[in-house]
């Protein structure tokens, strides 16, 4: 799927580049979209995970996958340049 390998590259590069600060999400050039409040309500189980570091994270961030209905489900609170990846498929329902 060319469009999945193109927001991993994209996010990728990103990281490469994010070197201090907070993630800002307008240096990607596809739309970066935090969950809503009832989203994370209703889908907190789905959009937690457990990180390789042992704690739990929850996914706040998703970039569109298009024409599908997919999501790239993602967490950028590890800090500068280190963005874990929790969920990619159909968009939660």
């Amino acid at each position: 799927m060319q469009q999945v390998k193109k927001r991993l590259l994209e996010l990728e590069k990103y990281c490469q580049t994010w070197q201090t600060g907070t993630f800002n999400p307008n240096l990607l050039s596809s739309k970066t979209t935090p969950e809503s409040d009832s989203r994370i309500q209703k889908f907190r189980q789905q959009l937690t995970i457990k990180c390789p570091d042992h704690k739990e994270r929850l996914l706040n961030l998703h970039l569109r996958i298009t024409p599908t209905a997919w999501r790239l489900y993602f967490s950028e609170d590890l800090g500068a340049g280190k963005i874990i990846i929790g969920y990619m498929n159909i968009k939660l329902k």
